[in-house]
């Protein structure tokens, strides 16, 4: 840290105020461009000259601005935060909100976050929101069924694995929905 009395004390320069014979013991910037060249005044003078400077005189005021926006980085290069493809929508949601300066609405409490992990994995395969009824879960099943069923899919073992996760899917979530009303 720098100890301006410290420094007065080693100081044998004169204060360069018209007519002040007192010890220039603090330093004060000439200009902005001309840094670290400095003036050396006493302390009355030094304090009657902060006073009056002004750090952006001659600037307009697209130069201020640009200043002010660079100091809150401290004057370095910034770079683009790249959010990657494979990141979720609310990631990219909160990038933008951040880089833009707007809020984010409050994130809802997970309705189902008290469920057991194959009834939350039936719920995400299935494509539902919790709280779900048994009405929905099975007119859900219909739809499902006949996308990934083996006969509309021929020789495709990938639907024809998807269409056996969708049975286990809604006898795990049909039983919980069933125990959960009783």
């Amino acid at each position: 840290m720098y100890n301006y009395k410290e420094e007065s004390q080693q100081v044998t320069r004169q204060c360069e105020a018209d007519g002040c014979a007192g010890p220039g013991a603090y330093r004060a910037p000439k200009s902005r461009a001309e840094r670290p060249d400095y003036f050396w005044f006493c302390l009355e003078h030094v304090r009657d000259y902060n006073r009056q400077w002004n750090y952006f005189d001659g600037m307009d005021g697209e130069e201020i601005e640009r200043f002010q926006k660079d100091a809150s980085m401290g004057h370095r290069p910034t770079w683009n935060f790249h959010v990657p493809p494979h990141y979720n929508e609310s990631i990219r949601a909160q990038v933008h909100a951040f880089r833009t300066g707007q809020e984010l609405p409050p994130r809802p409490a997970a309705a189902h976050a008290h469920l057991p992990k194959p009834c939350r994995k039936a719920l995400a395969l299935m494509e539902l929101d919790y709280p779900v009824t048994l009405k929905e879960i099975k007119k859900r099943y219909k739809e499902l069924v006949k996308r990934w069923h083996p006969d509309v899919n021929p020789g495709d073992p990938a639907a024809e694995e998807r269409f056996k996760q969708l049975a286990v899917s809604y006898r795990a979530l049909c039983e919980h929905v069933r125990n959960e009303v009783e």
